[in-house]
């Protein structure tokens, strides 16, 4: 809708889905203060700008917290992750503890963290900061850099991708339309599951998004809330139903802290699976698929629509 200039209003929240259609990769951003305190954060704003002389960019929000630290510090380093470093993703885009905390990694000539494990990390001094709109732009002069042949850790539209799946698979992902995340986690036997408190209506726990646990609608924030520490390292589904697509994750937890049934969360048998509250044929299909895959520990992948598709063998770790 035109504004009173007449020029065309931006909703920025609808601005940033569409800035989210492009797939990127994703970067922890690291620095040093002159108190020899480490700092990082996850982008996936990161460019190469120049080979002579070597700059590189990131941005970073002006509402950060740790924005004075960066723009103050002589340098930073890029590290850009693998695709097995999902979890260090998440841990760097959230807020709280010690995000350094059982991570290994080196340094350069800055002093800037880079990890062990990245497929590509660069020490870089400033040359130049940039004040654009809501964010700050830090260009870097590379001073080291070294890099690896191991896959990357993709992002797309609000959801992690992986170079091992499918193209089908990576085209219904990153295709059009408003995106649903979920998850079949099992632990010690049980399955966890999620009750509308109105209607009792039992599905799989679902969100809006699965990345950054500081995000009210994250999967990884609903979850962690409830107790429960997932990587969510396998995807389980993908399909669309109408205008919408769902992902759905798969993983096996090794424990749990006190269930948080705040948000009503449980986990049942899988012989007191209550099959007729579950009221999403997608979901049942889905589960009954399951069982049979975990009692033959041979698990598939599903690509298709709400009704029909294909299965296909999950590809081998790290291929």
């Amino acid at each position: 809708m035109p504004d009173a200039d007449g020029n065309q209003s931006i909703d920025p929240l609808d601005l940033r889905r569409a800035f989210g259609a492009f797939a990127t990769g994703v970067t922890i951003v690291t620095t040093v203060d002159k108190n020899a305190e480490v700092y990082g954060f996850t982008a996936n704003s990161f460019t190469s700008v120049s080979l002579d002389p070597p700059l590189l960019l990131v941005n970073i929000a002006k509402s950060a917290y740790g924005l004075q630290i960066f723009t103050g510090a002589p340098g930073f380093a890029i590290n850009i992750l693998a695709e097995k470093q999902r979890d260090l993703s998440n841990t760097f885009a959230s807020s709280g503890a010690d995000k350094f905390a059982n991570t290994s990694w080196t340094t350069k000539s800055t002093g800037s963290p880079v990890f062990d494990g990245v497929i590509a990390g660069f020490d870089c001094e400033f040359f130049q900061q940039v004040d654009a709109g809501d964010h700050v732009i830090l260009i870097g002069k590379v001073l080291d850099y070294g890099y690896s042949s191991d896959s990357p850790l993709a992002f797309c539209r609000g959801a992690y991708l992986s170079f091992g799946l499918s193209p089908k698979m990576l085209q219904l992902i990153s295709s059009g339309g408003n995106l649903r995340v979920g998850a079949l986690i099992e632990y010690d036997g049980k399955l966890l599951i999620q009750t509308d408190p109105d209607s009792g209506e039992v599905r799989l726990p679902i969100v809006d998004s699965v990345d950054n646990s500081d995000t009210d609608n994250s999967l990884i924030r609903l979850l962690s809330q409830s107790g429960i520490k997932a990587h969510l390292p396998f995807f389980y589904a993908a399909y669309h139903d109408g205008g919408t697509r769902y992902v759905y994750y798969r993983e096996s937890l090794q424990s749990v802290d006190n269930l948080d049934q705040s948000h009503h969360l449980q986990f049942i048998e899988f012989d007191a699976i209550p099959w007729q509250a579950i009221r999403d044929n997608a979901i049942t299909t889905m589960l009954k698929r399951f069982l049979r895959e975990r009692s033959l520990d041979n698990y598939a992948v599903y690509i298709g629509d709400y009704d029909k598709g294909d299965v296909y063998p999950t590809p081998p770790a790290g291929s």
